[in-house]
């Protein structure tokens, strides 16, 4: 293969590497490595911080900072430990980045009041992406300026500003010369200053280019998935464009820095893999201490032995059975619950499950569809949404969601809602509520689902939560976040839901789960639910912990119980529910919920085996029954859906907190929407954000999620989890490179890590 061909090569695979980033109206969170998954965590951690100045790890402080507080086992510590990490504390020293040609123009050319380059192009392409999003009938239709590429060279042919801006006479000449085509530009760069580079060093230097538009690229990775573009290829070969013009500028006019460009290109494209050993070696020590650091945060996880022979079956069913999703929120739920219960004398049995409930849904709207799925599953059923009411209190809220948004509405408005903008604006919180959802057809893509369809729909469902008896009242429990202020609300929502509440799945689940043809069918396969049992609908709404009722006729004294827990809830830090109430619909609230931090634990197995009060608010929790899974089938799919989408959750909170600089969203006290809701700007420019804000990391004085990559348990024997881990691709990648940590709980109680292979 020629250079220019694997330049090419290079290019399109640095581009396929981008993980995605979902829309603001459908954000969740995601793995930013994800697509790295199959690659040694350290070695990705000492690429990246080479080649974009990523960090993975924590600084040597912290680690020195837990070691002297006794937040670290010293049993797992070892005296050539501490001796190193005490030189890293001392030593602070740099570790080397790749330098893109603007940050060396930037270095080497004095341009004192002038804009700094790097921040030019940045600025420069993002503004041109927003246009290309902003106003998609424009500038995506076939012809000239179909593709990205495209349309940032006819913007930027025709833009004299930039010239005038930057004060370099040559720069409208050497925008008219770029090819029009990126492979060519890709030729042409590679003639020009990178013929002696290897496939490493060009591998690095893509990096190092598309990590200044970072969540651009990830933007435009959601949308390359969805419609077979190649927007992040062209973002990146914009970005290379941009490095080409600066490389002939300085050869035209200014022989100094041209020549100080060329040597320290020419030492990074020979130096970079020794450079990244360098790194990784520097790591070595510190991964240790954060598997350390991991393992003894762990400790404070205590289970019970399990001396039950029946294996949790007991001989009373219950009367309430409460499926939750196994959002972090709900763990507290579900154990204030079922304490509730014991304090009515009524039998309460919470289970937990994915929040979709094993119905990957789409709702139909006139627009789009809107996934109610998991982000790595494509939905399977569709439900028609009704047209829109625009009330007052949408259009206000819509009013105080937009860029510059207090500004039009306070001009819209006026003095006369003075107490509103003081108070907040309440925005919705989706409840799926209105007949042609709560009642409507499920269908497929080529017409109404048939009746053996969904019968096997809701016997997978049920296979899936493994109830061992059926109890009279049966209420599976979604869950939403309903609060102001938060560009990325829809992130505090439930994952598994597609960002959106968990409302629509528990309405249609409950729907067909109470149909008299489909219970008959259910019946036939051995599927036998009680004449007397009823489905019910709800939705736990995670800032106030109120339950939200879908369904109509929910007798009294399941609804006593649901309220009781509620008031059992102990405070968040807030005075009140009523005070938390208030603070979620005020548009200066940063905090009104700290959402999924402090994320840690993904536990499949029976919850009542945990003992510790303190891990309340920090563990997914899966109930699972292995021995009714005797060949790791139903483990294999857990492993393989809420596994990964609990890893998504986890590592989007770790990166955003030991990087919150590049892999966090910054203050969300400044963020914008950006181009119909695609991102967020942190004030009115650069590169789109990505990641958490600091707000929902730290609490003004201490972080409030601790960075600990994700910690699997499962209850099961050692062969189940190996054929589990067998048919579990993606996990079992996760899991042998070092993304997350697995373990195995035995009978007596006892954590034991499994090994990798």
């Amino acid at each position: 293969m020629s250079t220019v061909n694997r330049f090419v090569s290079i290019a399109e695979q640095v581009s396929h590497s981008i993980a995605p980033q979902w829309p603001l109206s459908q954000w969740i969170a995601v793995n930013p490595f994800w697509h790295y998954r199959q690659q040694p965590l350290a070695d990705v951690s000492a690429h990246w911080r080479y080649c974009a100045g990523s960090r993975l790890l924590m600084s040597p402080e912290f680690y020195w900072q837990q070691w002297q507080q006794n937040q670290i086992d010293a049993g797992l510590v070892t005296d050539h430990m501490v001796h190193e990490l005490q030189q890293r504390t001392a030593a602070k020293e740099p570790l080397p980045q790749w330098q893109n040609l603007s940050r060396l123009v930037d270095k080497y050319q004095q341009r004192r009041r002038k804009m700094r380059w790097n921040d030019e192009v940045v600025l420069q392409i993002s503004q041109t992406c927003g246009l290309f999003m902003q106003f998609p009938t424009r500038f995506q239709q076939a012809g000239k300026d179909s593709s990205l590429y495209q349309h940032w060279l006819s913007i930027s042919r025709a833009d004299r500003g930039i010239e005038t801006l930057m004060d370099e006479a040559e720069l409208n000449d050497l925008f008219a010369k770029l090819p029009d085509d990126p492979h060519q530009l890709i030729h042409e760069c590679q003639a020009h200053f990178l013929s002696d580079a290897s496939d490493y060093a060009l591998r690095c230097y893509g990096q190092a280019l598309i990590s200044d538009l970072w969540g651009w690229a990830a933007a435009f990775a959601y949308q390359d998935e969805r419609q077979g573009s190649q927007w992040v290829f062209e973002l990146l070969c914009i970005r290379l464009a941009w490095e080409y013009i600066l490389w002939q500028l300085a050869e035209r006019t200014n022989t100094a820095v041209y020549q100080q460009l060329q040597q320290a290109l020419a030492a990074q494209v020979d130096n970079c893999e020794e450079q990244v050993a360098h790194i990784e070696q520097h790591n070595a020590v510190l991964w240790q201490w954060q598997a350390a650091y991991e393992r003894s945060q762990l400790k404070a996880l205590q289970f019970s032995p399990d001396i039950d022979d029946s294996r949790h079956l007991t001989s009373k069913t219950p009367d309430v059975q409460a499926v939750f999703c196994i959002d972090v929120r709900s763990e507290r739920y579900r154990c204030a619950l079922e304490q509730a219960g014991r304090a009515f004398g009524f039998g309460i049995q919470s289970k937990g499950f994915a929040g979709f409930f094993g119905v990957p849904l789409a709702l139909q709207t006139k627009e789009r569809d809107v996934p109610h799925a998991p982000g790595l599953l494509q939905p399977s059923y569709y439900i028609k949404a009704p047209e829109p009411k625009h009330s007052v209190t949408s259009l206000l809220s819509n009013l105080f969601n937009t860029p510059v948004s207090m500004f039009s509405g306070v001009e819209a408005l006026g003095l006369s809602k003075l107490k509103t903008l003081l108070t907040g604006i309440p925005g919705q919180l989706a409840t799926a509520n209105g007949g042609s959802i709560a009642e409507g057809t499920v269908c497929e893509r080529n017409g109404e689902a048939s009746l053996d369809t969904l019968v096997s729909l809701c016997q997978q469902a049920l296979a899936g939560m493994q109830f061992d008896t059926f109890a009279q009242h049966i209420v599976l429990v979604g869950h939403g976040s309903h609060h102001s202020n938060n560009a990325q609300r829809a992130g505090l929502n439930c994952g598994a839901c597609g960002g959106q509440t968990g409302a629509l799945s528990a309405r249609v689940l409950t729907r067909l789960l109470n149909d008299s043809a489909i219970r008959e069918q259910l019946r036939e396969r051995g599927v036998g639910i009680p004449s007397a049992t009823r489905f019910y609908s709800a939705l736990h709404e995670t800032v106030t912990d109120q339950v939200v009722w879908l369904t109509r006729t929910v007798p009294s004294e399941v609804k006593r119980v649901f309220r009781a827990a509620t008031e059992r809830l102990t405070d968040t830090g807030m005075k009140s529910r009523k005070d938390r109430k208030k603070r979620s619909g005020h548009w200066a609230e940063l905090r009104p919920e700290w959402g999924l931090a402090d994320n840690n634990v993904l536990f499949f197995g029976r919850a009542n085996r945990i003992t510790s009060a303190e891990t309340l608010g920090s563990n997914f929790l899966h109930d699972y029954y292995s021995e009714r899974d005797p060949n790791g089938e139903l483990l294999t799919q857990l492993l393989s859906a809420p596994g990964l989408v609990a890893n998504w959750i986890n590592w989007q909170y770790y990166c955003s907190v030991t990087d919150p600089k590049q892999l966090g969203s910054g203050n969300k006290l400044l963020h914008n929407r950006v181009a119909n809701d695609i991102g967020i700007f942190e004030g009115n420019g650069g590169d789109l954000r990505q990641g958490l804000a600091w707000q929902s990391v730290h609490d003004g004085t201490d972080f409030v999620h601790r960075p600990m990559r994700l910690q699997v348990i499962i209850e099961a024997d050692e062969a189940t989890i190996e054929r589990a881990l067998a048919g579990a691709t993606a996990f079992n990648e996760l899991f042998q490179q070092q993304w997350i940590n697995l373990y195995r709980l035995n009978t007596r109680g006892e954590l034991c890590p499994v090994m990798t292979k």
